[in-house]
């Protein structure tokens, strides 16, 4: 946790004296203090801050308005309230105003180490998914073809185009991921290529579209399945697992990738190509 700068908030000298005392314990460093709401808001405009320490009572508001005020101009904050009113009115509105977690006074060192280690366990945690997940795909869906089809399997890079869309190839299944942070997979071929894989697998050329289609559908829940157990292999608290997926299937269908951190792939086989979509977003820490 050190080097994380933090600003405290406080309408009283003598607890910004004993805060401060217990963060720079922590490691962390007080670059920052405030008695009024104000001052707080003025500060959080002009400077960068990892973590904002909240009292509820300020002279000239209390910490939910000075809270949501802040958030206003630094979306992103993260805001550890830590006061002596702790009732589940209040920690509703904290929670509802985007407050990240609350500490009732008097703080013990040890809660206090506790909060803020919660508080970035998310961000590492996210870290270490988004170094690592187009490789866990990447690889999944090269072993599951290589082994199922054989033949030469090459991946490539497909970026979407300015819009987050892509029309369909015909066939196109979509699974979320869910876990300590969120995500989706979505695979997408024609129905030629289903329907190439799905009879070289069963070895059956009599294959039906139906059977190709619930091919594509277990195909992309191995997939995804698998990335998920590389990824929660790298760390058990990611607790990723997939969804069941959803299919669409037409001539007109337009694939939306959506906002969130994301990569695409074009897979081309012997049978025929394959798209595939992959990503995360993150979700805010837990709240404690």
């Amino acid at each position: 946790m050190g080097s994380l700068k933090v600003m405290i908030v406080d309408d009283s000298t003598f607890s910004i004296a004993v805060l401060k005392n217990m963060l720079v314990k922590s490691g962390l460093d007080v670059v920052a203090t405030a008695l009024t709401m104000g001052d707080a808001i003025e500060q959080a405009k002009g400077n960068t801050f990892d973590l904002i320490t909240m009292d509820m009572t300020l002279p000239d508001g209390d910490g939910i308005e000075c809270s949501r005020e802040i958030l206003k101009h630094v979306k992103d904050a993260k805001i550890l309230a830590i006061s002596s009113m702790m009732d589940e009115e209040i920690i509703k509105k904290a929670k509802d105003v985007g407050i990240k977690a609350y500490l009732q006074k008097p703080v013990n060192q040890n809660e206090l180490n506790a909060s803020i280690q919660r508080l970035f366990e998310g961000d590492e945690l996210y870290k270490i998914l988004t170094d690592n997940y187009e490789e866990a795909f990447k690889e999944s869906i090269f072993s599951f073809l290589k082994r199922e089809i054989g033949g030469e399997i090459v991946i490539e890079d497909n970026p979407i185009n300015s819009t987050a869309t892509r029309k369909s190839s015909g066939i196109s299944v979509t699974i979320g991921i869910i876990g300590r942070h969120n995500g989706r997979c979505i695979i997408d071929m024609s129905d030629d290529t289903s329907l190439n894989m799905t009879r070289k697998i069963l070895q059956d050329e009599d294959q039906s579209i139906d059977n190709a289609i619930a091919f594509l559908s277990e195909f992309t829940n191995v997939v995804a399945g698998n990335a998920c157990s590389l990824l929660n292999g790298l760390n058990q608290s990611f607790g990723l697992r997939v969804s069941p997926p959803t299919v669409f299937r037409g001539n007109d269908i337009t694939i939306s990738i959506g906002d969130i951190l994301s990569k695409s792939y074009k897979i081309k086989t012997n049978l025929g190509e394959v798209f595939m979509n992959a990503g995360f977003q993150k979700v805010g820490n837990e709240w404690h």
